[in-house]
């Protein structure tokens, strides 16, 4: 959870976001940049509240699970058009497929 909740809350309250590297330097863009950093902040906040109450948050861990899924497929696709990652790129693709896996595979037991 706070590995997605910090960096999309420094992402989006960067200054200066996509100045030096967004190809489309532009007022919409970066507001797009900021709303994307906003969500993933949004996701590292559910995975922290799934985690105060596990035994009730079976179906937020598993839609995290969807989540991160999501993720790794365009992950994925991206190392097919646009060629392979930094390892920082692969450590998030790794780390993203074993907790999608978890998420899915291995929820909280339902109560009962």
């Amino acid at each position: 959870g706070v590995s997605l909740l910090a960096p999309g809350l420094s992402g989006m309250l960067r200054v200066n976001i996509g100045r030096t590297w967004l190809v489309a330097d532009a007022v919409d863009a970066r507001c797009h940049l900021r709303g994307l950093n906003a969500m993933m902040a949004a996701v590292g906040m559910l995975a922290l509240w799934a985690v105060w109450d596990l035994e009730r948050s079976r179906m937020l861990v598993m839609g995290l699970g969807l989540v991160m899924l999501a993720v790794m497929i365009s992950r994925l696709y991206s190392i097919l058009v646009d060629g392979p990652p930094t390892a920082m790129g692969t450590s998030y693709l790794g780390i993203e497929a074993v907790l999608g896996g978890v998420f899915l595979f291995w929820p909280p037991p339902p109560i009962a």
